[in-house]
């Protein structure tokens, strides 16, 4: 299947407010946001400093991974295209208790609005397959995190056989009617590991691996 390009942000308020309501909705979603909170902070030894978390969205990644470093002295910033879905993150962020803990950035991943190593950790969540050019915003990441600064950056792959779409048609079954052709169009619009191992080959990221599974890619960088 060719990848077919999804818009990179959710810019009407009413969008942003239901793309929220249904993934903070879903358990399975949940869990899978503590499930990559857990693995990011894991990253590092001990627990702390600045985490950048790109294409944050309703920011429940960056609202978990807050929920971890609560106490260490850590800072967590959720970076997104959308001023809508922002607003929306620092809802969630208040209504979690965690509003003081947490601050929320305007800017686009290929262009950061941040110092050169700047972070020690950076995660991003399902935003992998809205980046049209994902080369200058893994460069990017470089650019900002610190020297030995890891990063994981998960997403959905592209798939390329006919089989697991079964599968996928069964799971979309799960999902609210009016929210499944975002559900489609994002598994369209993702990579295959092939086509991210040949962007990342070219970046300057370094120390990188691609991890995948039946759905998923995840590249992580640990040192």
């Amino acid at each position: 299947m060719e990848r077919i390009p999804e818009s990179e942000a959710i810019a009407e308020p009413v969008d942003a407010r239901r793309f929220s309501e249904v993934m903070g909705s879903n358990r399975f979603r949940q869990a899978d946001y503590r499930r990559l909170a857990h693995r990011a902070v894991g990253l590092t030894t001990p627990p702390k400093g600045k985490v950048l978390d790109i294409g944050t969205g309703p920011g429940f990644v960056a609202i978990e991974v807050a929920k971890l470093l609560k106490g260490t002295g850590s800072q967590v910033v959720g970076m997104d295209l959308s001023q809508a879905i922002l607003a929306l993150a620092a809802e969630n962020a208040t209504k979690a208790g965690l509003n003081g803990t947490l601050s929320w950035r305007e800017g686009d991943a290929k262009a950061m609005p941040f110092k050169d190593g700047e972070f020690d950790l950076i995660v991003s969540n399902d935003s992998l397959h809205h980046w049209d050019d994902p080369l200058p915003v893994f460069d990017e990441i470089a650019r900002v995190l610190k020297d030995g600064g890891r990063c994981i950056i998960h997403d959905s792959k592209r798939l390329q056989h006919w089989w697991p779409w079964l599968f996928v048609k069964m799971i979309s079954l799960t999902i609210p009617r009016d929210f499944r052709v975002h559900w489609w169009n994002s598994i369209k619009s993702s990579y295959t590991a092939d086509e991210l191992q040949a962007i990342l080959e070219r970046s300057r990221l370094t120390g990188w691996r691609i991890e995948e599974d039946f759905m998923d890619l995840m590249v992580v960088r640990e040192a």
